[in-house]
């Protein structure tokens, strides 16, 4: 979506908001608003076009970006309508912009105005051979989002060149059935980025292949696997219409039942990105011996897989090569026109004459093409009239454009050139050049939460409202995980995976898709990069008298000579719509003076982000004058007491509150009044002069460091959407039981949630509720502090749980015998006094997912036995204050994948025996040698106790 087109969006939005909220006010004008609405939507299907031609056309650019400023002027007038007659008492201060709109029956002659503008805009002759498509009554943004949606799980890369020679090989040798070079398996390999995947998908959706096979399915491995998930899925490809028994299977039943059918059926299987040898040796059972029918095709970067396969089972070695000069061209060119809906006219409507090849036909989700996404936005009557208008151009623009076409072609192969032949370079240039991302905000090298991104996507408007009320299903955040999606699909960002949920955990951009984002963004004025030495201009001043020159969101990077950023106070400040602060210092600035500038002349901010600062004792009252906000964050800034004001933030839907952990923040009880808020984040440690009333929050989606010593739990039973929880629960058996007994109901929509619980579990009944709360389905974290007669055995723990940390439980058994059985386990911490035993033993099948191991105050521990194989992923380990352990263990020399250790306030006679004094090794060298980071530190008496006081503040 171009800013133009999603500068119209907001506009469609804020009338929505406007008969929605003020329909009793206004049934005369509710006529006139929906037809500006009808035409708003118009004007969207002719953006779409026009976006696609205006590199070509300087007339459609310039239309485009009049339209765009149009949008923001009538949006500005909206935003205030909409909210003038709810706040007028807090917005009278702006008496320059609010004295015409005293009533909203007023607004009728600038509707009038609006209507003019867009009228206008409609039949500029600039756009007089651009005809919007005829989509019925279905807003056209919400359109294009549905259509991403179907193909998003099924994406596949229909820009193939090169390797036509190479499909028709390998499918001839997977259709063979008999003679010496009969194959059961064919591997191809190649290194990442090559298009292994790519040529897999053609072979598995070429007619011969499909004529051949009675049966197909695709399962992407990749390096986190599970021999049950892998099995489930594909034989839920095999056999759909046995999905309900082929679930209920056990392992060896799901062996059993592949083995067969590969027997009945002749069947594809593909095994895409495979990482290790393991794959094929636990799944190896399911498949028959010598079986001639049935064939695999397997995807790896390593060749050693397939040498290991053929060792019993016939195997075909494909090495994938890099694509030449011309091949490399060519696949830009198709990346380059299909994105930009043009049709390659060189290659003719049948491209290389290969395309009929390849089924249409699509019956494996994993593997589905989805070339219907790349389809042409324009019509065959819109491509003669694009057609029509090149044949009737003159000699001397023919002249122009070749020459230009020359020159960007040279410039082009340029390019490609420095991508080697590697089809993911030359793609992800292609989607470079013909997409437009939005994740323009964040400094270079910045790891981007995507829960923070999709919030700030919310709060600018990117998700349509409408398609948003359209999708009630789905949280706010899932359809904003799509978006992300798309952008990944095109590869112009980089994310990392949750091991867990398979979500998107973080992401990130190249460095030159950022710069190019950042090029194109400023070339639309949708973001100003400070302070000056990064922009030419002060953030006021437009570099040109025209409105065109406004820019309307700011990324501002504080540094030590910050307060020459802004301009003088008298500037005109009320086009800013977003503003995010980065600190570049160790120390937290004091930025107080700045939120005070920000409250007073931002008055249509939408976004604040002041993370890390320091904002005053008790933060201004004025945050309360910006009603506009959608999203305010103050993560990690000091401040101590919160303004009753916040409470006139209607229309917030994301409020960050998390301040540093040492710092007790006073909330007053107004947040119930926010009742459009989605995403709660409260301060880790925080107090009420009475109980904060949250149970009115009925479209809460994430509730974190909720905390019954001041909110009342019942609430959480009351907040119908949530799907986030982490609480701090302190209370009596009765009521944990309770809350227990909510969270289990069925109509409850929570997904991930994360406790501590300071409670002494030593009675039966006690025992009982441990259990159950420890077996929750959507326990991801759990920190319980108090003491525990026995930990409940690892059948009742939650297979989502993912981090456990124990403090001052005085076990009486060793806790590693139930915990290393944990699946997915990734961070352990044992914290003071929880065992106290002398001894501990990890065994050689433990901890299989253990990222983080950390150990501090066991001081009754003197042995810990590692047995070869165990916690064969650790990452990082800390001894920390084990005062009475003698060494390291020798198992720990097998933890390859261990790089950080850190020893803390233990013996010298312990720190001795792994450092090297005067030439001299200590004896356990040998243990750790293989460790790239080891630390040895000490920390006094008043650093430790505030640690251990920093450690109880939160549920991280």
């Amino acid at each position: 979506m171009s800013m133009a087109e999603f500068a119209v969006s907001l506009v469609i939005q804020s009338l929505t908001e406007l008969l929605i909220h003020e329909a009793k006010h206004l049934p005369e004008l509710r006529g006139r608003i929906e037809l500006i609405q009808m035409k708003l939507r118009q004007l969207l299907s002719i953006l779409e076009i026009a976006d696609a031609r205006q590199e070509a056309d300087e007339g459609i650019s310039n239309w485009i970006a009049e339209t765009r400023e149009v949008a923001y002027d009538i949006e500005d007038l909206l935003l205030v309508a909409v909210c003038s007659r709810k706040e007028g008492s807090i917005l009278k201060k702006y008496t320059h912009m609010f004295k015409e709109f005293s009533s909203l029956h007023n607004l009728e002659p600038k509707f009038q105005v609006i209507e003019s503008k867009v009228s206008t805009l409609q039949s500029d002759l600039r756009i007089r051979n651009i005809k919007p498509r005829q989509r019925g009554l279905t807003n056209p943004v919400s359109q294009r989002h549905l259509e991403q949606r179907r193909s998003y799980s099924h994406y596949v890369e229909e820009d193939f060149v090169g390797l036509d020679e190479d499909v028709k090989e390998l499918v001839a040798r997977l259709v063979k059935e008999d003679g010496d070079n009969n194959y059961q398996v064919v591997s191809i390999t190649g290194m990442g980025g090559i298009g292994k995947t790519t040529i897999a998908k053609k072979i598995y959706h070429h007619k011969d292949v499909r004529s051949h096979f009675h049966a197909f399915g695709w399962v992407c491995v990749s390096q986190q696997w599970q021999q049950e998930d892998v099995l489930q899925r594909i034989l839920n490809k095999l056999e759909p219409e046995k999905k309900k028994e082929i679930n209920r299977m056990k392992v060896e039943e799901l062996v059993e039942e592949l083995f067969e059918v590969q027997k009945k059926k002749r069947c594809l299987i593909v095994l895409d990105d495979v990482w290790g040898k393991d794959v094929w040796l636990i799944l190896r059972p399911a498949f028959p011996p010598r079986q001639v029918n049935s064939k695999i095709i397997l995807t790896t970067r390593n060749t050693e897989i397939a040498r290991y396969i053929d060792r019993d089972t016939p195997c075909y070695l494909y090495q994938q090569r890099h694509l030449n000069k011309t091949e490399s061209w060519e696949l830009l060119k198709k990346k380059i026109y299909r994105g930009l809906n043009v049709r390659d006219k060189s290659q003719g409507d049948g491209g290389d004459g290969g395309e009929h090849e390849y089924s249409s036909v699509s019956e494996d989700d994993d593997a589905a093409s989805s070339a219907a996404s790349f389809h042409s936005c324009l019509t065959d009557e819109e491509e003669e009239e694009v057609t029509g208008q090149l044949h009737n151009s003159s000699p001397e623009d023919c002249v122009e454009d070749h020459k230009n076409q020359m020159d960007m072609e040279r410039l082009g192969k340029e390019m490609v050139g420095q991508c080697g032949g590697l089809p993911l370079a030359i793609i992800v240039l292609g989607g470079l050049l013909m997409t437009k991302s939005t994740i323009r905000n964040f400094p270079e090298d910045f790891k981007i939460p995507t829960r923070k991104l999709y919030q700030l996507w919310a709060a600018e408007g990117f998700i349509s409202a409408e398609f948003y009320q359209a999708e009630e299903e789905e949280s706010i955040m899932d359809i904003a995980e799509r978006y992300l999606g798309e952008l990944v699909q095109r590869s112009m960002v980089q994310v990392r995976v949750d091991d867990v949920t398979g979500q998107f955990k973080s992401c990130r951009l190249h460095d030159l898709t950022r710069e190019l984002c950042l090029l194109k963004g400023k070339e639309e004025f949708f973001l100003k990069k400070v302070p000056l030495r990064f922009e030419p201009e002060l953030i006021g001043s437009p570099s040109s008298s025209t409105k065109a020159s406004v820019t309307r969101r700011l990324s501002v990077a504080v540094d030590y000579d910050f307060d020459s950023y802004f301009p003088p106070r008298k500037e005109n400040l009320d086009h800013i719509r977003s503003a995010m602060f980065f600190s570049r210092l160790t120390d937290r600035r004091n930025l107080q003076p700045t939120l005070d500038m920000v409250c007073d002349d931002f008055k249509l901010l939408r976004v604040l982000d002041l993370e890390r600062f320091y904002v005053g004792g008790k933060l201004s009252k004025a945050i309360g004058n910006l009603v506009h906000l959608r999203y305010l964050s103050l993560r990690g800034s000091q401040f101590n007491k919160l303004p009753s004001s916040i409470g006139n933030l209607k229309y917030l839907q994301t409020l960050d509150l998390r301040a540093p952990f040492l710092v007790c923040v006073t909330i007053p009880n107004v947040i119930w009044k926010l009742n459009h808020l989605k995403h709660l984040y409260l301060p880790p440690s925080h107090r009420s002069a009475s109980k904060l009333q949250l149970g009115s929050l009925s479209k809460l989606e994430i509730l974190k460091n909720f905390d019954t010593r001041v909110s009342d739990y019942r609430d959480i039973s009351k907040l119908v959407k949530l799907q986030k929880l982490a609480a701090i629960l302190t209370m009596e058996t009765e009521n944990l039981a309770e809350i227990i007994n909510c969270l289990k109901m069925e109509h409850n929509h929570i997904r991930d949630s994360s406790f501590r619980i300071r409670y002494d579990f030593q009675s039966e009944r006690e025992f009982t509720v441990l259990r159950q709360l420890v077996g929750f389905t959507h326990l991801r974290k759990l920190d319980l502090v108090g003491l525990i007669n026995r930990l409940p055995e690892h059948c009742h723990f939650s297979q989502s749980l993912t981090k456990l940390t124990l403090r001052s439980s005085r076990l009486k058994e060793d806790p590693m015998a139930t915990l290393e059985k944990l699946p997915n386990l990734h961070s352990l911490m044992l914290r003071k006094n929880v065992f106290e035993g002398n001894e501990i033993s990890c065994s050689s099948q433990g901890f299989p997912q253990l990222r983080t191991l950390e150990f501090q105050g066991l001081a009754s521990l003197e042995h810990w036995i590692i047995e070869k194989g165990s916690m064969p992923n650790l990452f990082h380990l800390k001894i920390d204050e084990c005062i009475n352990l003698r060494m390291v263990p020798e198992g720990i020399k097998h933890i390859a994948t261990l790089k950080e250790l850190v020893i803390a306030n233990m013996p010298a006679a312990f720190k001795h025996r792994i450092q090297k004094v005067q030439e001299e090794e200590g004896e356990d060298i040998y243990k750790v040698k293989h460790i790239p980071s080891i630390t040895l530190t000490e920390m006094s008496d008043s650093s430790m106790k505030e640690l251990e006081k920093q450690l109880s503040g939160t549920i991280s």
